[in-house]
């Protein structure tokens, strides 16, 4: 008998007990304020104080994360995911990327450049003439999301990271699963076949798992109105409704799939047609069982820790 497994018997339990989520975001809130009475110097041109009040939202409302004007919808699906799970790692995570440009999430760890923690993101912001006033007033009270996603996105490039827009991007599905996978916080990550997502049945069964694990979906995603399709990167909020295609008979490719996801942190102005769950940050859509089989699907079930 090994180590390990002797501990195991003399303790009377196989693992450790989990650590429920409540008691996560309590142990996240107290690692906060601790911090706070340490940390005086101003970083990212964003002062501690402002700093730990956004990190406390984000632990609280994992849903209101914001993607901002970054191409950055891989990281933003993968840490909102964590965020919902683990958000003591993500706040010390958080927390250490401040205090010093290095920090570790799982298994994942990162060293951000001097030209990121230098950039000037607030200016960046308020020189966007193209932004409207609300979305400029967003994105400046979310600048902690932009040192979070920043530092998850370096992790899947090879090209470090300056905060600039022109920053080159990794954006594909093996990459989101990469991260999943190499965060270390997650029992088994897998990419659905195309076989399975044809299986009606087993469709359904994988997306069921929604409820207790992390189902993240990439492809052509409609957002803010129906001729607003761009590749885009999702969360999975909850199991699919299907309808039967009109004129009844037996279910086929072609019935409706009606889908909540989580994708942006904040109302859009107008949805066009797309119902909108402020309470989630989710948009309501509806595809064809087909158009949704061409949707790559992840399955991430997390460690119980």
């Amino acid at each position: 008998m090994g180590i390990i497994d002797s501990i195991k018997e003399l303790l009377g339990r196989d693992d450790p007990p989990v650590i429920p989520r409540e008691q996560r975001r309590g142990n996240a809130k107290a690692a906060i304020e601790a911090w706070l009475r340490m940390e005086t110097t101003t970083q990212y041109r964003l002062p501690p104080d402002r700093f730990a009040e956004r990190l406390r939202t984000l632990v609280d409302s994992p849903h209101e994360l914001r993607q901002g004007q970054y191409s950055w919808c891989l990281p933003a699906a993968f840490l909102q995911s964590v965020l919902g799970r683990f958000p003591d790692l993500v706040a010390q995570f958080g927390m250490d990327l401040y205090a010093t440009g290095e920090g570790s999430l799982g298994d994942i760890e990162v060293t951000l450049t001097d030209a990121f923690r230098a950039f000037n993101y607030p200016d960046f912001i308020r020189s966007d003439t193209a932004l409207s006033q609300r979305h400029r007033d967003l994105y400046l009270a979310s600048h902690a999301d932009w040192i979070l996603l920043g530092a998850v996105q370096d992790a899947t490039t090879l090209y470090p990271m300056t905060g600039s827009l022109r920053d080159p991007v990794s954006f594909s599905t093996s990459t989101l699963a990469d991260l999943l996978d190499d965060c270390g916080l997650y029992e088994d990550v897998t990419t659905l076949s195309s076989t399975d997502k044809r299986n009606r049945q087993k469709l359904i069964e994988t997306l069921e798992k929604s409820r207790t694990q992390d189902i993240l979906l990439v492809g052509e995603m409609t957002r803010f109105g129906i001729d607003s399709t761009i590749r885009h990167a999702v969360r999975l909020v909850a199991p699919p409704t299907f309808t039967a295609p009109s004129g009844g008979g037996t279910p086929t490719d072609q019935e409706e799939m009606t889908f909540q996801f989580w994708s942006w942190g904040f109302q859009p102005s107008a949805a066009e047609g797309l119902p909108f769950d402020a309470a989630q940050n989710a948009f309501t859509h509806s595809l064809t069982r087909r158009q949704f089989a061409a949707l790559e699907i992840i399955v991430a079930e997390p460690k119980p820790l």
